[in-house]
């Protein structure tokens, strides 16, 4: 038994060289989705809430072994509807687009050192994030104590932030990898999701 663990485990890490790292020249396509959001934290005890919570689509280009810059969509949702008032439902939508550049590390380090350190599995990676964030609200029935009455709001806003992303990359294959990142130019701060490489060089 313990042999063939041993034989499974050599395989595994001859095999492993062959994998991803980041290339040039390959589109990374990459669904993510965020587990820290940024929506309103205020207490809703007796509502029933729903969420979308924050997902993102990332597209980037790659420009050389260490460089690739390219766009992301992001969206997230929150509603509120009052236990015992049916007329009162609050939302809270945040649509981010924008354009994004990555410097992929890993390459470096084992070019530096002489040393494939990390077997061609890992992509190792910043990237600097230029958000376009367009929030709205949509308060319905909300009672206003100044005036006793109830009263819509609506209201909406853009906001323009660079933000970072520390994120790494393990390849399962050639062309696919699971991802960890953390770092506010994703939606949320903590993010996970897959990455598909798309391009001739694999």
């Amino acid at each position: 038994m313990g042999r063939i663990l041993l034989f499974i485990f050599l395989l595994i890490a001859t095999t492993s060289v062959t994998y991803g790292q980041y290339r040039a020249d390959s589109w990374t396509i990459s669904p993510k989705i965020s587990f820290a959001d940024y929506s309103d934290t205020d207490s809703y005890e007796n509502y029933s809430i729903s969420k979308i919570p924050p997902i993102s689509v990332f597209v980037e280009k790659g420009i050389n072994d260490y460089f690739s810059a390219g766009g992301f969509m992001g969206y997230n949702r929150d509603k509120y509807n009052n236990d015992t008032i049916p007329e009162n439902e609050l939302r809270y939508t945040t649509f981010s687009t924008g354009a994004v550049a990555t410097i992929h590390y890993a390459h470096w380090i084992e070019a530096l050192s002489g040393h494939q350190w990390f077997l061609g599995d890992f992509d190792l990676y910043v990237s600097g994030v230029l958000q376009a964030v367009f929030e709205s609200s949509n308060e319905q029935h909300v009672w206003n104590p100044a005036d006793e009455t109830f009263n819509n709001h609506k209201e909406s806003e853009v906001k323009f932030r660079l933000r970072p992303i520390f994120g790494m990359r393990y390849f399962l294959t050639p062309r696919f990898s699971m991802l960890l990142e953390v770092g506010r130019g994703n939606p949320g701060m903590v993010t996970t999701g897959v990455s598909w490489v798309l391009g001739s060089g694999y």
